[in-house]
C-alpha cells in the first residue's frame, strides 16, 4: 500500500511540476503552425538537370530547370520548365541539341515535352519530343520519348524512339519540411 501511494505522489509531482516546466523550456517550437497534412508548393528554385539515354546511339543531357515541388500528405509532385543541351558524340561527328521543355510529375508517374534544335554546325534538324514514364517523385525520371520531326532533314543518330534517365538535383528533396514555401497570392478586395 505504501509503495502505491509513493508511486502516485511521484506521478502527481511529475504531472504538475516537471511536465509544465519542460513545456515552457521549449519556446522555440511553434506547435500551432505545424500542420502534418498541409499542402503547398515550395519556392521555385533553379537546379541542375542531368541525364543520359539511348536512341539510335547514346547521348548525354545537361542543363538547368526552374523546379518546384508540391508537398501533399500522400505523395509529392513537381513541375517546371527547363533548358538543357543534348550531346551526341559519334566517331565522325558531334551533334548538339539545345532544347526547351516542361516537365510535370505526380507520385510515380511523369510527363514531359520538349523542342530540340539539333545541329552538327553544317546541317540542322528541329524535333519535338513528348515523353512519359516512371519517376521517383520528380527527383529521378525514367522516360520513353517519341521524336517527331518538324524539319525535312534528320540525323541518322536521332531515332524515332528514345529512353532517358534524368535527375533533377533539387536540394529541397533532402529536407522537404524545411524547404521554403511559395507565397500565396493575396486576393484584392474592392471598396
Amino acid at each position: 500500500m505504501l509503495t502505491e501511494i509513493s508511486a502516485l505522489r511521484k506521478c502527481f509531482v511529475f504531472l504538475f511540476l516537471i511536465a509544465p516546466l519542460a513545456a515552457f523550456s521549449q519556446k522555440d517550437v511553434d506547435t500551432v503552425n505545424i500542420r502534418p497534412f498541409e499542402r503547398y508548393w515550395t519556392k521555385p528554385r533553379i537546379v541542375p538537370k542531368i541525364g543520359f539515354g539511348v536512341q539510335e546511339t547514346g547521348f548525354g543531357e545537361l542543363g538547368l530547370k526552374l523546379h518546384q515541388i508540391y508537398v501533399h500528405p500522400l505523395s509529392l509532385a513537381s513541375a517546371g520548365p527547363y533548358f538543357t543541351v543534348d550531346g551526341i558524340f559519334l566517331k565522325d561527328e558531334i551533334i548538339l541539341g539545345p532544347k526547351l521543355g516542361y516537365e510535370f510529375t505526380a507520385g510515380l508517374l511523369g510527363l514531359a515535352a520538349d523542342i530540340t534544335y539539333y545541329t552538327d554546325f553544317e546541317e540542322e534538324a528541329l524535333v519535338i519530343t513528348p515523353k512519359a514514364g516512371f519517376t521517383l517523385f520528380g527527383y529521378v525520371n525514367l522516360f520513353y520519348g517519341r521524336n517527331l520531326r518538324l524539319s525535312e532533314h534528320s540525323f541518322r543518330a536521332i531515332a524515332p524512339n528514345r529512353f532517358s534517365l534524368i535527375f533533377n538535383l533539387n536540394p529541397d528533396y533532402h529536407n522537404i519540411r524545411e524547404a521554403g514555401k511559395r507565397q500565396k497570392r493575396k486576393k484584392k478586395t474592392s471598396n
